[in-house]
């Protein structure tokens, strides 16, 4: 068992982010880096800012200023990126704002070399969205050969207005004006983690510092520009099973924290004729300057009212496709759009897809076997709750947080949201028998588990099986994404402070036992669960099966006969978004794909929080072994 206590400590500032961008992109080619920086400028002004060799100018006649001229032939190979207008977020959950950032990606991604593509990114930088922009040019990060997704940015160091509220924003600018004008180059802006959408006499203001984490929605961010519900079919294996892993995962960690604040689990958003009574109110602006729209108390879905009306949604609509979707589920296969069945089942015979994945592709309306009949359940929830305040467009407003990636995880709704998109899943799993004996056994036997909590504070060394946590202020360079200068030689950079979760390192140890005779290797997996219910009563396996997050999986070297202990640092996570500089296999998880390592733990209570550590082991298939003595 493991033990959380949650610590009240004071730090010195530590960084978030590097406040140089050398120190945060060490290994990117300069000139195609500045293209994420300043997003909401122009490009002229980028290139004033920066330095960037400029293709020719023109005068826009819509706006009025100098932007670059936009070959024909490009022009016409951009087509619906174009489409959408300046000013608003990304709204990933629409169709058409998901498309322009699929064509825009398109065009970068097969660009010929990387000075190609830079040009082309200068060249269309004025015409399309800056978000728009901005999320292509990221998804083809993950999309290229020649280049690697832990050498974009970190989210909040660009859009800085996404994450920390506009009161905050507006006093950085004062501030840097302040110390231009006084001959200072660093400005330090403090904001409460308490200060977010909800007041204190709400109780899910409790847990928004989770919420509310820019790591946790950088995360979200990236997971959905890797994972694209738009990607075409067959370029992500078993993505739809990855939606699953992903969100279960996300609502089980929430459920912990609020565990961790004695608040119940979340509960599902299921009838969508009642209304939910907490509304939200995000206090961030977009990128032209506008609040982003609240979510009123007592909210519910309506239709949305567009124009055309052949691109309206409606809830009814939504309620068909969840009634096809549970039929489908219920007897054990859907319809292909070409009449044919499909079985569910998560023990596929050759050519046959997993169940779990076609459920996936079916409720994110990605590579579904039947749009039209299975429709788009999870993105259109996130739209409905998006556009709640004004859904028949009366007052030209944005859309709330609910209706973009970046953040969506700040509403309480969301969780409510994915909750339900959760149980879905759970009424499928339910469906399929339970594993053999076979599939979960293996000849390893994990015999001990013991975690230990490295040293972190002198005089004191912590117990086994104990962890803290706690509380700790970073700051992160907002200058990257916020022009803060009144003229071009301005030499200001305003670092943005705050308080985030943290942890000391830690590392565990597996005793486990090879009773053969020959060397083994075997698969590791680790996952948590609380122990106790929010009543304080033991939970049984049926109730933590919702519970269970993973903490870890690897593949061990092979192990000999006999006893053996195995030691993992909690750096080495898999699910972690960590840097090792210069590791081209950790690349990946330095993009901010992963789970924030700063959460990599539940909050805990003061009185310390009892935990499950499960570890289970499981043969490598022999194909795996044999490639192991070949290297």
């Amino acid at each position: 068992m493991l033990k959380f206590h949650l610590m009240t400590l004071v730090f010195l500032t530590s960084g978030i982010f590097s406040s140089s961008t050398e120190d945060i992109w060490p290994s990117m080619d300069e000139e195609l880096r500045q293209l994420f920086y300043l997003p909401y400028e122009s490009t002229s002004t980028l290139a004033d800012r920066l330095g960037i060799q400029l293709p020719p100018l023109e005068l826009s006649p819509e706006t009025g200023t100098a932007v670059t001229v936009l070959d024909p032939e490009l022009k016409a190979k951009l087509g619906s990126a174009l489409s959408i207008p300046e000013g608003i977020p990304f709204f990933a959950f629409n169709k058409q704002h998901s498309q322009a950032v699929k064509d825009l990606s398109k065009v970068f991604i097969e660009a010929k070399s990387l000075n190609v593509l830079k040009d082309v990114a200068i060249m269309v930088k004025d015409h399309v969205n800056s978000a728009v922009f901005l999320a292509a040019l990221y998804h083809t990060y993950y999309e290229r050969k020649d280049l690697s997704p832990g050498d974009t940015p970190p989210l909040p160091t660009v859009l800085p207005d996404r994450f920390v509220p506009t009161f905050i924003i507006n006093k950085a600018k004062k501030l840097a004006k302040s110390a231009i004008i006084n001959n200072q180059t660093e400005v330090v802006v403090e904001w409460q983690s308490d200060e977010t959408g909800l007041s204190s006499r709400s109780p899910e203001h409790r847990v928004s510092y989770w919420r509310e984490d820019m790591n946790l929605n950088s995360f979200h961010w990236h997971w959905h520009l890797s994972n694209p519900y738009y990607i075409e079919p067959g370029d992500r294996d078993r993505r739809g099973e990855l939606f699953y892993y992903m969100h279960h995962n996300l609502v089980a960690r929430y459920n912990m924290e609020r565990l961790s604040l004695n608040l119940k689990p979340v509960k599902a958003f299921e009838d969508w004729r009642i209304p939910v009574q907490d509304g939200y109110f995000p206090h961030l602006t977009t990128g032209n300057g506008q609040e982003w729209s609240s979510r009123q108390d007592s909210t519910f879905f309506q239709d949305i009212r567009e124009i055309p009306l052949v691109d309206s949604n409606y809830v009814s609509q939504l309620e068909m496709w969840r009634t096809h979707l549970y039929h489908g589920i219920d007897i054990g296969y859907l319809i292909h759009e070409n009449g044919s069945y499909v079985r569910l089942t998560d023990n596929p015979e050759v050519g046959e897809d997993y169940g779990i994945n076609l459920v996936g592709e079916a409720l994110e309306a990605g590579d579904s076997v039947n749009p039209d009949v299975y429709g788009n359940i999870h993105n259109l929830g996130h739209d409905f709750l998006g556009q709640s305040h004004d859904p028949a467009k009366k007052h030209s407003t944005t859309s709330g947080v609910m209706g973009a990636v970046e953040t969506a995880v700040r509403d309480p709704v969301f969780f409510r949201w994915h909750k339900f998109i959760d149980n879905v899943f759970h009424r499928y799993k339910l469906t399929q028998p339970p594993y053999t004996p076979r599939q979960l056994s293996g000849n390893i036997t994990v015999l001990n588990v013991t975690v230990q909590e490295e040293h972190w504070i002198d005089d004191y060394v912590s117990p086994d099986n104990l962890l803290h946590t706690f509380f700790m202020p970073k700051t992160f360079n907002s200058s990257s994404g916020i022009d803060f200068r009144l003229k071009r030689d301005d030499n200001i950079t305003v670092h943005i402070k705050s308080n985030f979760l943290e942890h000391p390192d830690f590392s565990y140890t597996i005793t486990v036992n090879n009773p053969t005779s020959d060397f083994k290797r075997m698969k590791l997996r680790i996952f948590l669960a609380p122990k106790f219910d929010e009543e304080g009563v033991k939970m049984n396996y049926a109730s933590l099966l919702r519970y269970w997050t993973e903490v870890d999986v690897f593949e061990t070297d092979p192990i000999a006969p006999g006893i053996a202990y195995i030691t993992r640092h909690s750096n080495e996570s898999s699910i972690l978004s960590t840097s090792h500089e210069g590791d081209k296999k950790t690349a990946f998880a330095f993009s901010g794909c992963s789970w924030p390592q700063n959460l990599q733990v539940p909050r805990g209570t003061q009185d310390g929080m009892i935990f499950h550590f499960f570890v289970m082991a499981t043969d490598v298939p022999l194909i795996s072994v044999r490639q192991y003595s070949q290297r």
